[in-house]
């Protein structure tokens, strides 16, 4: 259930506390008591009014805020509550109330690192300047809940399969940096140094080689990415999910305008604190740069030019302008890339392979070899 939601008539980002201070305002009224009713009439209004940020149902319900009777303190946050249901692909259809999505963004005056503090800083900048406004970033949020219907596949992986893969990738990689003509044979073995760990590497690498092909030219690298497929396998077996290879032009110009500004954009290259970009470390940078191309059709060069006139502006800045739902819509990415991926394996790649006993197979396989002077 989501903290904020938008309000279609006032074309704004709201929390339940700013919502009804602003009713509170219209009908020249004071404040609410946390203890007072929200009257029938904004209950109705907000109805009608008020939709999810991420999936534009409407049906809006406010949950007040909840504290302890001893000490005080919040218990638990406000929040807007859909009963009619979110979509079925909503990033809130399955999360507790009060818990954001990790693919959106909160531009919030409260940022406390470095980088969403310089993004938020940016954001303030091009609503200043009337390049940015929140109608335009919740129309980037539409075109992504769009894309997310119009592209999906279903998630039919065996996790057994899944672990194989990365573990015959993780095994022979090394065997790039062996000379391309390394025959590994008995005498060779003799060599005093020489481990049975490379010879298992050749091995293995060469039985796979078609595997291994299809990975490299599809990019996929599972070693960073094993513990994130294991959870997205786990939590959507057999449904069906967006397909993000979808965007996979947009994603590519995300990343290279993301790099421009975390090189040449001082507070964000400061905040970043590092000498190289890392898409997973930069969701508010991300989700900045995908909106300026979103609002400049995906071309990069007006995108850069969009930018620059943001980042350029000298002028006063109101820094409250900032309190909206951003979008990185490329979060986890590379990993539903790579799992959709390795669904597509050909069948023929499996041939043979034992889940079970596949490191004693290994092993075996090897030593009977090297036992008969065999060459691999």
């Amino acid at each position: 259930m989501p903290l904020t939601a938008f309000s279609v008539s006032r074309q704004q980002e709201l929390d339940v506390d700013q919502l009804l201070q602003l009713f509170a305002d219209q009908y020249q009224r004071p404040k609410l008591r946390r203890s007072e009713p929200i009257p029938e009439i904004w209950k109705q209004v907000i109805h009608a009014d008020v939709e999810c940020p991420a999936c534009f149902a409407k049906g809006a319900e406010i949950v007040r805020a909840t504290s302890s009777k001893v000490t005080g303190e919040a218990i638990k946050q406000a929040y807007f509550r859909f009963p009619g249901g979110h979509h079925a692909f909503c990033d809130f259809a399955a999360l507790p109330p009060g818990e954001a999505p990790e693919g959106l963004v909160q531009f919030s005056s409260t940022a406390r690192d470095g980088l969403s503090r310089a993004v938020r800083d940016l954001v303030c900048r091009g609503i200043q300047l009337g390049l940015l406004d929140q109608a335009r970033i919740r129309s980037m949020r539409e075109w992504f809940h769009q894309k997310k219907l119009s592209a999906v596949f279903q998630v039919t992986l065996d996790p057994q399969v899944f672990h194989w893969v990365a573990a015959v990738q993780a095994a022979a990689w090394p065997v790039r940096y062996q000379p391309r003509w390394l025959t590994v044979n008995h005498e060779l073995m003799g060599v005093p140094g020489f481990q049975m760990k490379t010879a298992m590497e050749v091995m293995l690498a060469r039985r796979h080689e078609s595997l291994l092909a299809y990975l490299s030219e599809r990019a996929v690298m599972l070693r960073p990415l094993v513990s994130r497929i294991e959870k997205l396998l786990n939590a959507n077996s057999c449904k069906l999910v967006f397909d993000p290879t979808n965007l996979k032009a947009q994603y590519d110009v995300t990343q290279e305008l993301a790099r421009f500004i975390s090189t040449h954009y001082d507070p964000v290259h400061r905040a970043l604190g590092r000498g190289y970009f890392d898409v997973k470390a930069s969701k508010p940078l991300m989700a900045f740069t995908a909106l300026l191309l979103f609002l400049s059709n995906w071309d990069l060069n007006k995108a850069a030019s969009l930018f620059a006139q943001v980042a350029s502006y000298r002028g006063t800045v109101d820094q409250n302008l900032g309190n909206v739902m951003g979008l990185n819509p490329f979060h986890d990415y590379d990993a539903w890339a790579a799992l959709k991926a390795l669904q597509e394996i050909p069948i023929q790649e499996f041939d043979g392979y034992d889940l079970d006993h596949r490191a004693k197979e290994w092993m075996s396989e090897a030593a009977a070899a090297l036992a008969s002077g065999q060459s691999f």
